[in-house]
Formats: C-alpha cells, sequence, structure tokens
C-alpha cells in the first residue's frame, strides 16, 4: 500500500473503485482491514478510500499525544493528497468521533456523513468502565481465545474484542481474531499507541458544536453495543438536526464486521437517497 506523506505524519492508504468517492475511517486500535466487507461491496459502486490512523498499521506518527482533531486534520490532508474535494465519510467508533470533526471543521469536504457506534462525547461512566476493565485484565486476564500466559496488551486486546463481538461471532471467527491480536500487538509501538488514543477518545467532545452541522447524516448502532451504549446515538440524534438514527437489533459494538450485509445495505440505501 502507498503512503501519503502529509504535513507531519505519513499515512498509509489504500484505494480501489470508481465512481463519488467515500473514505472509511476506523476505530480504537485497529487498522483499515476491519473495513475489508465495505470494501468489497462498495468498489463495485463507489471510490472507496480505506487507511490507517496515525501511529496504527504502516501509517507513522511523531513522539507525544494527539487529539481527534489531529487525526481529523490528518483525514482532511490525505483527502487534499488524493485530488478528492468532497467524499462520504463513514466513522465507526473512535472513527465515528474522527468523521464528526472532520464534518465540523471541514464541513465542503464531507458530502454525506454515516456515524457508526460512537458518541459525541464518551459517557465518564462508559470512559471509567472501559479503563476499570483493562485493570482488572492486566491483572487477572480473560477466558477464551488468549491464553493465560499472553501479554498484558494482548489480554486489552482481547477484552475489547469480547466486548464488541458477540461470542458466537468470536467462535466462529477465532482464528481471524488470533490473527488480528497477534499481529497488532506484536508491533513494538502499539501499548503507546493504544494509550494515545485512549487519551484522545476520553478527551473528546463535540456536543456544542455538533447543533451546528448541517451534513445530512445516517447515525447508526447495535442495540446490544457493549462499548458505547445505544444512547449515545440517541443523543447524536438530537444534536444532529439532519440525522436519520437506525438500530440493527441485537447488532454488537462491531455492527461492520459482525452484520456487515445489514450494515452495508442500510449504508447504501442512505448514500444513494434524495
Amino acid at each position: 500500500m502507498p503512503l501519503a506523506k502529509l504535513d507531519e505524519v505519513e499515512i498509509n492508504y489504500h484505494v480501489v473503485g470508481d465512481g463519488m468517492p467515500i473514505l472509511f475511517i476506523s476505530g480504537f486500535g485497529v487498522d483499515h482491514r476491519v473495513w475489508l466487507p465495505q470494501v468489497n461491496f462498495f468498489k463495485e459502486r463507489y471510490k472507496v478510500i480505506v487507511f490507517d490512523n496515525r501511529g496504527i498499521g504502516g501509517s507513522k506518527a511523531p513522539k507525544g499525544f494527539f487529539t481527534i482533531e489531529d487525526m481529523a486534520v490528518d483525514c482532511a490532508s490525505l483527502l487534499e493528497y488524493l485530488n478528492i474535494e468532497s467524499s462520504h465519510v463513514v466513522g465507526s467508533s473512535m472513527g465515528g468521533m474522527i468523521a464528526q470533526e472532520l464534518a465540523i471543521r471541514y464541513p465542503d469536504k464531507v458530502d454525506k456523513l454515516a456515524l457508526c457506534s460512537t458518541a459525541a462525547k464518551l459517557d465518564r461512566k462508559v470512559g471509567r468502565n472501559l479503563i476499570e476493565g483493562f485493570r482488572k485484565v492486566m491483572k487477572e486476564g480473560v477466558d477464551d481465545i488468549v491464553d493465560a500466559d499472553a501479554s498484558i496488551f494482548e489480554r486489552i486486546f482481547n477484552y475489547v474484542m469480547q466486548l464488541a463481538f458477540s461470542k458466537e461471532f468470536l467462535k466462529e471467527n477465532k482464528d481471524f481474531i488470533n490473527f488480528l491480536i497477534l499481529e497488532y500487538t506484536s508491533k513494538k509501538n502499539y501499548p503507546d499507541i493504544l494509550l494515545r488514543q485512549l487519551r484522545a477518545i476520553m478527551k473528546h467532545d463535540a456536543t456544542k458544536r455538533l447543533k451546528n452541522l448541517k451534513t445530512k447524516t445516517l447515525i447508526i448502532t447495535g442495540e446490544c453495543d457493549n462499548v458505547i451504549p445505544p444512547i449515545c446515538s440517541d443523543i447524536l440524534h438530537k444534536l444532529i438536526l439532519n440525522s436519520k438514527l437506525v438500530k440493527i437489533p441485537c447488532g454488537t459494538h462491531g455492527i461492520h464486521l459482525e452484520r456487515a450485509e445489514e450494515f452495508n445495505r442500510e449504508i447504501l440505501n442512505f448514500l444513494e437517497e434524495e
């Protein structure tokens, strides 16, 4: 995959297909590969752009903390690098926070916006629960998929996987999950990047500014999301005037992977409606 050399980062990206561009923005701790079901589906109709957030996968980042705003600037810079004036934007979880910031700061660059399994601001209780979960996992470990001798960050990644997906999905895709865990956690800088991303997530707050967002927006969530509760999507829907809310029954946090067919259909219908 090619590298886009931007102001202070190098972004690993992939473009496939023709037509109106769609930029997919990944969430916490994962790279562009989590969008594979969407790439395969949308590439026949659209120009699909996937990439790794700064410091993740093949992308590079400067030392020090960064913010959701910084990652939104990366997205805008990538679009400019690719000579794309405007694009549909789809963001999941942390990627949805980045997508919000992109649409707020660069409204002319975003045609339609899809916010998936995300929040305008991470509720303090949700944030505390995640951090407490990480601490518990670091001390006690977790069952299934990763063994008791796993590293701390293998345990944390596994814990996130168990929150994000149903037990059935994890069992049916055990080899794939194991591959992701080993692939991500084998990188020397991965623990540092996870902590920097988590800090960016905890500091994100677009609540007041979303009221001025005029971009046509789809808000989509799973009714059984254990990471970012569906009520966060309800709040987004109230804040964004020109928005539509879709809840997928029994859907988890990782609906774009676990319920890819339904997810893709909802996104496609939204993009193609007048």
